[in-house]
């Protein structure tokens, strides 16, 4: 799988993507990939020491450390390997000043060897004494230098041109064999380096005449030292760590940080070119060139997972057109060598400003060309380097016409990084537009291309309108709009006006309206008839647009009319016909009334729909079965509001009652009396309620006659009727006060709730009950 990017250089990249201040609909260029694969070559060692380029001759020097016999060597393309035989263990190397010999550390021979490049065969091989385990051999001051020793000592050795081995050139004691940098060209500068724990201690070194002289010396925070550099002017030390990865700069002359570099240093790796372009990462798989300051890099390197960098493995061709990589898998074999070519030329990807809304026929446009790329401008630098083309294609120019001078803006933060190229014209009244971007490339920048196509069509501005939500008759009222476009447009087209009343209910043209240079329009209009007022606004798009419509409604204020319904009367028994009468008032040009029926439980129905006459009446029968509500509905006109009016009709049932056997009757004042004996034990009391709804009960009450008024003497109350409609009630007669006199009633209630009729009652029935038997 691909590698995750881990390096915070990529944050130039991404900064890019903000270069012009564009929309988020912005076009870019074609996708230009951010990393690449380096080519790779497998190499016939099983592990890998030491990397070293010697392009006058067309040769790598490849180490493989203990267990290997011999150097490989291919040519600068990593093809047709050959080996120098007979160097076993080689580790560290180093060329010559002058590149004519190559040195070689050999561990395990106590010995370091030195090898002719231009037959490949060794010249002399020169002994550091027993157990030295010379390693990280480097040429400084004229003198080749080397790190020896075991864990717990260490020391820094030299030959001199006779071939002499002088060991404890450095005062200084080592916890370990150090490891030697030098700058990538000769130099008298030398930096020396181990690990001590969680941080590692530097040492730098001026190399003059065969003599070492400390420079400085410091414990640094470099708890996993594999690799450092000599930076190109001798000035600074990049040293590299995976776990405490730093873009510190540290300074040869007090190894104190000075700055930083344009990356961070995370990689197994890091080597510095004649030109002072760093390679490394701040990642684990892959590798990057990037400058020694400033920001941004040139090219990020992915590694297929699960190879990652060597320990020194990378290495740069003196002219900087190559930079040389060895990957290894986890258990530090498989060595595959990785050559990136033009590794100083960071890509440039060409960003173009437009959106997915497209230009009008003859509208104006501003285009606006940008660049992003990893790598940032130097400090003080205006505009990305090189020369920028931009040609213009429409079907009047199918060829292509170059811009001649565009406008230039020069590079701005925190947006614009690069700078950018911009071109103001005219979008054609028909067909395509589009811009053709040529960018040559310059400095540490590469070429780019890219054409960029802008739609140009006809669309619909977008159109607002603000109205009253209620308006007055007869009263003025203004309804407001805007036209939106989302750039300069052409000024073009008219704004029609249609409105909807009910005197118009298919709409009529109220006219044109002018549309100022913002877009706004209004409406002014006094409407004459009530209700919903509809304001339909057309834009026309004129040449250049499309069409759009709009509508806004205002509720115009009608007079409430005079309407009343009534019935001949309130209440009224099963079977009688109601006569229902609607009155309606002054009305302006409607006198459509309609009466409607709705009994109690039951939808309601349509009694009459008509004009009223000349009283303004409409008059409707209905028989009444159960209560019901009646409504008189007129339905409004053009300047009399809609209104309904109710009343309420009640059913009341008949109640019927009957005393039970009374022997005979008797007259007490102008009142009949009917006369019980105690004899008969029981006086019976019968009523029946019709119609009745289930639900209802029937109470009976009894009063009697003393002191000149009548009092209740007792009652029964809600009970349920019979399933045939009748309730009998009965008292004994022994009860009553003999001679007294007595009346008694019946009144049926409906259901409390849904009743369909109103109550009723009974009237008195007069009774008396003597003593003893009938005569």
């Amino acid at each position: 799988m691909k590698s995750a990017r881990f390096s915070p250089l990529v944050a130039a990249s991404v900064a890019g993507a903000l270069l012009l201040g564009m929309t988020a609909a912005a076009v870019v260029g074609p996708g230009v990939a951010d990393s690449y694969a380096a080519s790779g070559t497998a190499l016939p060692i099983a592990h890998f020491a030491d990397l070293v380029v010697d392009a006058p001759h067309g040769h790598l020097y490849i180490s493989g450390g203990a267990g290997t016999d011999g150097i490989l060597v291919t040519d600068l393309d990593g093809g047709n390997p050959t080996t120098i035989s007979g160097e076993p263990g080689a580790t560290g190397l180093a060329l010559s000043a002058d590149g004519s010999v190559l040195y070689a550390a050999l561990p395990d021979q106590d010995a370091i060897a030195a090898i002719s490049t231009a037959n490949l065969t060794e010249s002399a091989r020169y002994g550091t004494g027993a157990g030295t385990h010379p390693d990280s051999p480097a040429v400084a001051g004229g003198t080749l230098w080397f790190g020896y020793g075991t864990a717990g000592a260490g020391g820094i050795g030299s030959v001199d041109a006779a071939g002499t081995v002088n060991l404890g050139r450095d005062p200084g004691s080592w916890a370990a064999p150090p490891t030697l940098a030098t700058t990538p060209t000769p130099s008298g500068v030398l930096a020396a380096a181990v690990q001590t724990g969680d941080t590692s201690a530097f040492v730098t070194y001026s190399a003059e005449d065969g003599a070492l002289t400390r420079r400085a010396a410091k414990s640094l925070p470099v708890p996993d030292l594999t690799d450092f550099a000599v930076t190109a002017d001798g000035q600074h030390l990049a040293v590299s760590s995976w776990l405490r990865a730093s873009s510190n700069r540290y300074r040869v002359a007090d190894l104190a940080v000075d700055g930083r570099f344009a990356g961070p240093l995370a990689a197994r790796a890091v080597a510095v070119a004649p030109d002072g372009t760093l390679a490394g990462c701040g990642c684990n798989y892959g590798f990057e060139a990037f400058p020694e300051t400033g920001e941004g890099y040139y090219k990020l390197y992915e590694i297929e997972s699960p190879m990652h960098l060597a320990a020194r493995g990378l290495a740069w061709a003196p002219d900087g057109s190559r930079l040389y990589a060895v990957t290894v898998d986890a258990a530090g074999g498989t060595p595959t060598l990785q050559t990136a070519r033009n590794p100083e030329t960071a890509w440039v990807r060409l960003l173009g400003s437009s959106t997915t809304t497209p230009l009008a026929p003859g509208e104006t446009y501003a285009f606006r060309a940008g660049f992003d790329s990893p790598l940032s401008l130097g400090a003080g630098e205006p505009m990305i380097p090189g020369t920028v083309r931009i040609t213009r294609y429409d079907d009047a120019d199918p060829d292509g016409v170059l811009v001649p001078d565009p406008t230039a803006t020069p590079a701005r933060a925190p947006v614009d990084f690069f700078g950018s190229y911009n071109v103001a014209g005219t979008a054609p009244l028909t067909g395509r537009l589009s811009f053709r971007v040529d960018y040559s490339g310059g400095g540490h920048y590469g070429p780019a291309v890219q054409t960029f196509d802008v739609p140009v069509a006809k669309y619909a501005p977008t159109m607002t309108l603000t109205a009253p939500d209620t308006g007055g008759r007869a009263a003025p009222l203004t309804v407001t709009g805007r036209l939106g476009w989302p750039h300069a447009h052409v000024k073009t087209g008219a704004v029609h006006v249609v409105k909807t009343d009910l005197a118009h209910p298919s709409g009529y043209s109220v006219g044109t309206v002018p549309v100022a240079a913002d877009g706004t329009f209004a409406l002014h209009d006094t409407p004459q008839t009530g209700g919903a007022n509809t304001y339909s606004f057309t834009y026309d798009g004129g040449t250049s647009y499309l069409p759009v419509t709009r509508s806004a409604t205002v509720q115009v204020s009608r007079v409430t009319p005079g309407l009343s319904v009534t019935t001949d009367a309130k209440s009224y028994h099963s079977g009688a016909t109601a006569k229902v009468t609607a009155h309606l008032g002054a009305t302006y040009n409607s006198r459509l009334v309609t009466l409607y029926a709705q009994p109690a439980g039951k939808s309601r129905t349509v009694l009459k729909s008509g004009k009223a006459d000349a009283h303004g009446n409409l008059v409707a029968s209905y028989k009444i079965t159960r209560n019901t509500v009646f409504s008189a509905a007129f339905t409004g006109d053009y300047r009399y509001a809609p209104r309904t009016v109710t009343t309420g009709a009640t059913l009341t049932p008949t109640v019927r009652t009957q005393l039970q056997d009374p022997l005979e009757t008797t007259r007490i004042g102008s009142t009949t009396y009917q006369v019980f004996y105690k004899s008969e034990v029981n006086m019976a009391f019968n009523l029946q309620a019709s119609p009745r709804q289930a639900g209802g009960c029937t109470s009976v009450y009894v009063e009697q006659y003393s002191s000149g008024a009548w009092h209740q003497a007792t009652s029964q109350k809600c009970v349920a009727l019979y399933s045939d409609g009748w309730y009998g009630y009965g008292r004994a007669l022994k009860l009553f006060t003999s001679n007294d006199r007595y009346r008694v009633r019946g009144l049926y209630s409906p259901p409390a709730k849904g009743a369909q009729t109103g109550g009723a009652q009974s009237g008195w029935t007069y009774f008396t009950v003597r003593p003893g038997t009938v005569k």
